[in-house]
């Protein structure tokens, strides 16, 4: 083979490796569609529309300061049920024994919780979201 037709192979090894690299960003991009959280709200657990097993917990990280009120398929937890680490801001609930739910029943669950601070100004806010269990 001659010295051009080498040339040639490797220029359109490149252009079809840039062409990949190219739609296959473009592609990620498109089909990775996050959501936004409200401000001080900094994570949840389980995320929106994901499906998830009977034991799950469900955890809400808020900044240090502030108290939440969770309602879970239009039913308010009591606080007492709501394990809170106060050194970080992360609220934890999983149903059992002795708790609002003995266990997650299979199919979509609405989740809303309210929050505002302990002191200071007051910052009230509120989230929505759904998830299913199976």
């Amino acid at each position: 083979m001659k010295k051009n037709t080498y040339i040639l192979i490797i220029l359109s090894l490149t252009i079809l490796l840039t062409f990949t690299i190219y739609i296959g960003i473009s592609f990620f991009q498109e089909n990775n569609k996050e959501f936004s959280l409200p401000s001080p709200l900094e994570n949840i657990y389980p995320l929106p529309n994901d499906q998830v097993p009977q034991q799950v917990s469900l955890e809400v990280d808020l900044p240090v300061g502030y108290e939440l009120v969770l309602v879970i398929d239009n039913y308010i937890i009591p606080s007492s049920e709501i394990q809170f680490i106060e050194a970080t801001g992360v609220y934890i609930w999983k149903p059992g024994s002795n708790k609002s739910f003995e266990s997650w029943q299979p199919g979509k669950h609405i989740i809303k919780i309210t929050w505002n601070t302990i002191v200071g100004l007051p910052d009230f806010g509120e989230y929505e979201w759904e998830f299913t269990s199976y």
